[in-house]
């Protein structure tokens, strides 16, 4: 059996001839494969056809007027030589086969172009890239390649240049997205010759499996936000139930980024401080979202302006507003950064944001969570602020719903696990706890939320369980899930679990909770409100001309 035989057209010879040239071995007019195609590479599955354009039909839509005879049997003939040339290409693919077809006049005129496709595609398919790859396997420690990291941004370029392939943000992470890709191809398959050109066309095959999530990107948003200290991404939820789309997220927690990830199908980049992390933002962007942590300013004798916030996180938020002036910023931060410092925090912000930025930054406002239908009483500043160019120069925060909503509302459905319910021994320790400061006039102690109360604010950093206790009579199995001192009380007395946490700070329950019960409570108790960032962002998005149900 020859593998190469020489017969067939000038531009089938010319093709075949070079692909033998440079090491390739193939079959010719092979009848064993559907169609017979010109050149066949068995062992991969790869079908090559050399189309002649008058017989195959090359622009028919423009040229089937052109026989000025029998203009009824060319007609025929050729729409069938199309119909079957449709046919053979259906029949392969459902067979496996992945198959390329080349003009005549494509290879006499362009036959490295050709040749070089043909030995992609060989490539691709002999390391068989449209398998998909789970970026999981990367991030075990067996392997040299470490994905999550606190100083490794490899994972989130990459999964924001998958999210954001088809629009131009993409070419802000394509560089070190091939990189990287190229990276992961060479050690999978380290006997191969791995190109940046192969790992763009891996990247282009989408082999990488990081979108089953259950909020993945839009598809067409009508605006675009980045969001600054993401936590576990309560910004983004409510900046996509409006149809936005996140092009650039930060966050430097590593079980933070777990959740994150998790939900959203996208790893935070870390360290937002360093200037690498920075240089990844793109432009263009219309909103900046950042729930900055709270931190004093050196401002004594000085006009506490901009230079006056460096070494504080708010002079990176502050830098990224100057250097991509996004048309409006939504910043939250706790109650007390009112009062932080005698005022002077504050004070320092809205200066920056005024004076040195030249944005439109109305009276900061504190919302409460309980005013838009979740059944716990948080209070939060917020601050919003529009670029000149929109022309905003007025700005009303949104008006509470009105809607009562107590704990029954979210309380879980069927009894939760034992593990929940506390001691005796340690109700116990509440109670004399209680006891010694009430005897000493002060007001701190335990709380039990009935059913229809609303719970008191879920602390930064998940402590505080203790003041949002609940009483659950549905237990029957006292038996002790986890080491304890002491019984499980008969009192139905139990902290409230990880999902009612979220459910208070308006998250869904489709959204995951990857992580162990002391990093949820945690994650859930430094997140935002989610209903009523949506509700404030709402009304930011009218301003800057983005319309919304």
């Amino acid at each position: 059996m020859q593998a190469n035989k020489s017969t067939g057209t000038k531009p089938e010879l010319l093709l075949a001839k070079t692909l033998f040239a440079r090491g390739h071995r193939y079959r010719k007019n092979n009848k064993t494969v559907y169609g017979k195609p010109d050149l066949t590479f068995k062992n991969i599955k790869l079908a090559i056809f050399i189309d002649g354009e008058f017989w195959h039909g090359k622009d028919w839509h423009k040229r089937k007027n052109d026989h000025k005879t029998n203009q009824d049997f060319w007609n025929k003939k050729i729409e069938g030589n199309i119909q079957r040339d449709k046919d053979v290409n259906n029949e392969l693919t459902k067979q496996g086969w992945t198959i390329l077809r080349f003009w005549a006049k494509e290879i006499e005129k362009n036959l490295l172009t050709c040749v070089l496709q043909i030995e992609s595609e060989i490539k691709n398919l002999k390391m068989n890239l449209k398998e998909k790859i789970s970026l999981e396997t990367f991030g075990n420690k067996q392997f040299r390649i470490k994905l999550i990291e606190p100083e490794n941004n490899q994972e989130a370029v990459l999964t924001h240049y998958l999210h954001n392939s088809k629009n131009g943000v993409s070419q802000f992470y394509k560089k070190d997205a091939v990189a990287f890709t190229k990276e992961i191809l060479e050690y999978k398959y380290p006997e191969e010759e791995i190109t940046n050109k192969v790992a763009e066309e891996a990247l282009q095959y989408g082999i990488f499996d990081t979108f089953q999530v259950p909020f993945p990107p839009l598809e067409n948003p009508k605006f675009k936000f980045i969001d600054l200290f993401a936590g576990i991404g309560g910004f983004r939820l409510a900046l996509q139930n409006l149809g936005g789309k996140c092009v650039f997220t930060s966050e430097w927690d590593k079980e933070a980024k777990r959740t994150y990830k998790a939900n959203f199908g996208e790893t935070p980049f870390g360290d937002i401080t360093k200037e690498e992390t920075k240089s990844y933002i793109p432009d263009g962007f219309d909103v900046l979202c950042a729930g900055f942590p709270c931190q004093a300013f050196s401002i004594a004798g000085k006009r506490g302006g901009f230079e006056d916030t460096r070494g504080t996180l708010f002079f990176d938020v502050a830098e990224i507003i100057k250097r991509k002036q996004p048309k409006a910023v939504f910043l939250e931060n706790v109650k007390g950064l009112r009062n932080h410092n005698g005022g002077k925090t504050l004070a320092t912000i809205l200066n920056v944001l005024r004076s040195d930025l030249g944005y439109f930054v109305p009276e900061p406002q504190i919302i409460n969570a309980k005013d838009f239908g979740v059944p716990q009483n948080r209070e939060r500043i917020y601050i919003v602020g529009f670029h000149p160019s929109t022309g905003v120069n007025e700005f009303s925060y949104p008006k509470p719903l009105n809607k009562k909503v107590t704990f029954a509302d979210i309380k879980e459905k069927e009894v939760p696990a034992t593990k929940y319910f506390l001691s005796t021994q340690y109700v116990q320790t509440l109670e004399n706890h209680k006891a010694r400061h009430e005897s000493k006039g002060n007001g701190f102690g335990f709380q039990i939320i009935k059913d229809d109360e609303i719970s008191n604010a879920v602390v930064c950093g998940g402590m505080g369980r203790e003041r949002n206790l609940v009483l659950d009579h549905r237990i029957t199995d006292f038996t002790p899930t986890t080491h304890i001192k002491g019984e499980v009380n008969r009192d139905g007395i139990r902290k409230m679990t990880p999902r009612e946490w979220a459910r208070l700070q308006g998250f869904p329950d489709s959204y995951l909770i990857p992580v162990a019960d002391a990093s949820a409570y945690k994650q859930f108790g430094n997140s935002v409100a989610v209903p009523a960032i949506q509700a404030t962002a709402k009304e930011i998005l009218k301003l800057i001309g983005i319309k919304n149900k």
